[in-house]
C-alpha cells in the first residue's frame, strides 16, 4: 500500500483540496508523482500533466451571427448610444425580425427592430466590415443592424454614426447573405481563463486548490467512422503525439500521407478533432485550440470532454494520454480466446473463422471499422496457427520511406499484423510480393545491401526501376541480387525475418502464387 511521505507520528499531515482529472479530491501528499500514486491515478510515464493554477471568468465583448451559412462574429467597441440601445435589443433579432431585410454592395441589413435612439441626420463615414445600427426614414422604431461591405460615407440616422463594433470572423460568410436570410444574434459565452503549464516532472509540487489532468477523453463520432479508425490508429498506444503547435491547434502528423474519404464535414470548433482529406496534409490530425472555418478538406472525427487544459498548453514535441469513447475495437494480433474476453467486455459476441482454437492468432476480422462493430454487435475473427504469422524487424532507422512505404501496403499502418499475398516465386531461392507502384513513386535508394543478402531478409524494388514496389523475400544468400531479383542499388532493405528458422524458410519455399502470409513486427 502506497504511504505518502507527508505522514508524520503515525498521522497524517494537513490535507488538501485539488482536482484531478475534474473530481475533486483530498490529499496528504504535495508533489506531483506522490499524490498520482496516493490517488492510483492511471498515468502513462513520459505523457504531459497539466497543472492549473488559477481559473477566473473572461470578459467577452463578442457576439455571434448565426446564419444559414455559418457563423460570424462581432466585436463590440467601447460603450456608446448605439452599443447600448444594441445590447438592450440584440436577442429581438430573430425570427421575422432577424432576417436579411435589403442588401446592397455597400451593406447589409438585418431587422428591423425598435430602439430609442436619438436621430442625428449627419452623414458619417464607415469603414469595411464596419458594424452600425442605421434607421428606416430616420426612425428609431425601424432600426437595423447594418454590415458594411465597403467603405463609404452615409447618413443612417443614428447618433454619432451609430457604430457598435468590427466583424472579426466569418466575413466571407457575411458576402454570402441572400435578401430573406434569417440570423440570430447572441453573446457568445464567457469562457474561463486558465492560468498553468504541462510537465512531465513528477517532483512537481502542487498547491491547495490546483487542478491536475493527466489525459484527455475523446468522444469519437460515428457519423466519420473511417477518420475515428484512422485516429485509432494513430493512437493505438494511447497516446498523441503533438508534431506541431499553433495559436489554434495542435497537430499529429504520424499518419500523414494516408488517404481519406470525404466524410461528416462541419465546423470546425474549440476542442473538436478533424483530419484532413485531401492534399498533401492529408491524414494530418488537428485539435483546435479556438474555432475555425469549416472546409471540405477537414474531416470532423471526435471532440475533447475532458482534458482541455492537455490541448491549450501542449508543447511541440509533448505526448498526451488519450482514452476514447468508444474503445478501439481492434483484435487483430489477439488470440481467439483474448478477442473473445475483450469483446465480451464491451458487449460484442464473436464468431471464430478459419483456426479457432483459443491459441490461434486473429489476423483479419470483420467489420474492420469500430463503427461497424458497434452497430453490428458482433464480429467474426479470422484465425491461423501462432507460428503462421512470421515476426520481422523493420529498420525504421536505415530505410523509413521504405518502411513507411511497407506498412501502408500490408495493412499494418492501421492493423497490428500485415499481410502479403505472393504472385512469383523461385522455389528455394525467392518469393516475391505485390505491391503498388502508385505508393512507390518517392521510394529513393535507402538501405541498399552491403556485399551480401541473408537468408530472410525482405527487400523493396525502388523507384529507379520499372518493377518499383515489389517486394521480396530471399531464401539463400546472394552476392548479386536482392531479395526482389534487383541489383544491390535498385533495392531497398526494409527488414528482416527473426528468427529465421530452417522451418520458416520451409514454409516460404511452398509457397505459390495466390498465397497470402501475415507478419508482425518485434523489437
Amino acid at each position: 500500500m502506497y504511504r505518502s511521505p507527508f505522514y508524520v507520528n503515525g498521522g497524517k499531515d494537513k490535507e488538501m483540496r485539488i482536482k484531478v482529472n475534474g473530481i475533486e479530491r483530498d490529499v496528504g501528499s504535495r508533489r506531483l508523482g506522490d499524490i498520482l500514486k496516493e490517488l492510483n491515478v492511471d498515468y502513462t510515464e513520459g505523457c504531459a500533466i497539466a497543472i492549473i493554477s488559477e481559473m477566473r471568468k473572461e470578459v467577452t465583448n463578442e457576439f455571434r451571427l448565426k446564419t444559414p451559412a455559418g457563423d460570424a462574429r462581432i466585436k463590440i467597441e467601447d460603450g456608446n448610444e448605439a452599443v447600448s440601445a444594441f445590447l438592450r435589443v440584440y436577442s429581438d433579432f430573430r425570427g421575422e425580425y432577424g432576417r436579411v431585410s435589403w442588401k446592397n454592395d455597400e451593406v447589409t441589413a438585418i431587422g428591423p427592430v425598435s430602439t430609442e435612439m436619438r436621430v442625428e441626420r449627419g452623414r458619417y463615414s464607415y469603414a469595411k466590415w464596419d458594424v452600425f445600427l442605421g434607421m428606416g426614414g430616420y426612425d428609431p422604431r425601424i432600426t437595423y443592424l447594418c454590415i458594411c461591405k465597403k467603405a463609404h460615407e452615409a447618413a443612417y440616422g443614428a447618433p454619432d454614426g451609430g457604430v457598435i463594433g468590427r466583424i472579426t470572423r466569418g466575413k466571407s460568410i457575411i458576402m454570402k447573405l441572400k435578401e430573406g436570410d434569417e440570423v440570430e444574434i447572441s453573446p457568445v459565452e464567457a469562457g474561463v481563463e486558465e492560468k498553468g503549464f504541462v510537465t512531465t516532472d513528477m517532483s512537481t509540487e502542487i498547491h491547495d486548490g490546483e487542478e491536475i489532468y493527466t489525459e484527455m477523453h475523446i468522444k469519437m463520432l460515428k457519423e466519420a467512422p473511417m477518420s475515428c479508425e484512422h485516429f485509432f490508429s494513430l493512437t493505438r498506444r494511447g497516446i498523441f503525439d503533438v508534431d506541431e503547435v499553433t495559436n489554434t491547434f495542435i497537430a499529429s502528423s504520424g499518419l500523414k500521407g494516408l488517404n481519406l474519404p470525404e466524410e461528416n464535414i462541419g465546423h470546425r470548433t474549440r476542442y473538436l478533432i478533424t483530419v484532413r482529406n485531401t492534399g498533401t496534409e492529408r491524414g494530418k490530425v488537428y485539435i483546435y485550440k479556438e474555432d475555425r472555418l469549416s472546409t471540405p478538406f477537414h474531416n470532423v472525427l471526435g471532440e475533447i470532454e475532458k482534458g482541455h487544459s492537455l490541448v491549450k498548453f501542449a508543447r511541440k514535441g509533448d505526448k498526451i494520454r488519450v482514452e476514447t469513447t468508444p474503445r478501439w475495437m481492434m483484435v487483430v494480433g489477439k488470440t481467439q480466446k483474448e478477442a473473445e474476453e475483450f469483446l465480451a467486455r464491451e458487449g460484442i459476441s464473436q464468431v471464430r473463422d478459419g483456426k479457432k482454437d483459443d491459441d490461434a492468432v486473429v489476423v483479419e476480422q470483420d467489420p474492420d471499422l469500430t463503427m461497424d462493430v458497434i452497430e453490428k454487435g458482433s464480429v467474426t475473427t479470422y484465425g491461423v496457427s501462432p507460428e503462421s504469422v512470421l515476426p520481422v524487424k523493420l529498420f525504421r532507422k536505415e530505410a523509413p520511406k521504405t518502411v513507411w512505404y511497407f506498412r501502408k501496403v500490408t495493412g499494418m499502418v492501421t492493423k497490428p499484423i500485415g499481410r502479403l499475398k505472393v504472385f512469383f516465386t523461385v522455389p528455394g531461392m525467392i518469393v516475391l510480393f505485390e505491391g503498388q507502384p502508385s505508393e512507390a513513386g518517392l521510394l529513393v535508394p535507402e538501405n541498399p545491401p552491403k556485399g551480401v543478402v541473408e537468408r530472410g531478409v525482405l527487400g523493396v524494388t525502388n523507384m529507379a526501376k520499372t518493377n518499383r514496389g515489389v517486394m521480396g523475400i530471399r531464401l539463400e544468400e546472394s552476392t548479386e541480387y536482392g531479395p526482389t531479383g534487383e541489383p544491390f542499388e535498385n533495392t531497398n532493405i526494409v527488414l528482416k525475418i527473426h528468427p529465421f528458422t530452417d522451418e520458416v524458410a520451409k514454409t516460404l519455399s511452398r509457397l505459390k502464387e495466390g498465397d497470402v502470409i501475415y507478419v508482425r513486427e518485434v523489437e
